[in-house]
């Protein structure tokens, strides 16, 4: 038995198998060889997700580590965030579907989309985390470098592009007009979920362009979820109940 468990060690460590590599001390005294190759293979399994899952994290960039579990419901009774949950549970992404977080600052939009694309990298959907503001900015420097196919295409690659605090700062001519070729690419390619504090009727401020605007939400609200997160600010309720703690 001993002898055999060696020969498999050196072939799991040609192969490149760590999960079964530091599962095989532990699995040694089983003497049922179907038994153990079925948790040998099963505890590669597990490290392979796992691996994955990081990996998926680490492209995302997400700003926070947030989970749902961190979301105390009773700060914010009006808003069911089951219900955004169940966009990461269902076949919205396969079904190449959109969502939108829509309302004021601080009511969780952020804290959502992170715990909404963490459970998704665990499930290995592959997400891009972005904030407007800072995509734009990627886009107009890509362009200046003269590799904006390039990025363009980075952008397609994600299952779910999540597009954070879209309305906080307004964009020159040619931000929006960048933005809006994104939103344009990925029409029926690939999911984007994002937040906003503006109605889609006010969107003309951010994008300038009335006839610009109505095309980008031609496109985006075709099959898209719409949540409105009506409330006080999150943050303003968790400062106020530590201070009287």
């Amino acid at each position: 038995m001993w002898r055999w468990t060696m020969t498999i060690e050196q072939l799991l460590t040609d192969l490149k198998m760590k999960g079964s590599l530091e599962a095989l001390s532990s699995l040694k005294e089983i003497q049922d060889r179907d038994q153990f190759t079925t948790e040998l293979l099963r505890a590669e399994l597990k490290e392979k997700e796992t691996r994955g899952f990081k990996r998926r994290l680490a492209q995302a960039k997400f700003p926070t580590d947030k989970e749902w579990t961190d979301i105390d419901p009773t700060l914010n009774p009006k808003i069911d965030f089951s219900k955004i949950k169940q966009f990461g549970e269902s076949e919205f992404i396969a079904q190449r579907r959109n969502l939108c977080l829509m309302g004021q600052q601080g009511t969780g939009k952020t804290h959502s989309l992170v715990a909404l694309g963490r459970q998704l990298c665990k499930r290995g959907i592959s997400v891009r985390f972005y904030t407007a503001c800072s995509l734009v900015t990627a886009l107009e420097e890509a362009k200046a470098n003269h590799c904006l196919s390039k990025t363009m295409q980075s952008l397609l690659k994600p299952q779910l592009l999540i597009i954070d605090e879209l309305g906080f700062i307004p964009f020159s001519d040619k931000g929006a007009r960048l933005l809006f070729d994104v939103f344009a690419s990925r029409y029926e390619k690939g999911s984007i979920a994002l937040s906003t504090n503006l109605l889609f009727n006010k969107w003309t401020e951010i994008f300038g362009s009335t006839e610009l605007t109505g095309a980008l939400l031609d496109r985006f609200s075709h099959r898209c979820l719409i949540f409105n997160y009506i409330g006080d600010s999150v943050r303003l309720m968790q400062a106020k109940k530590q201070s009287f703690s």
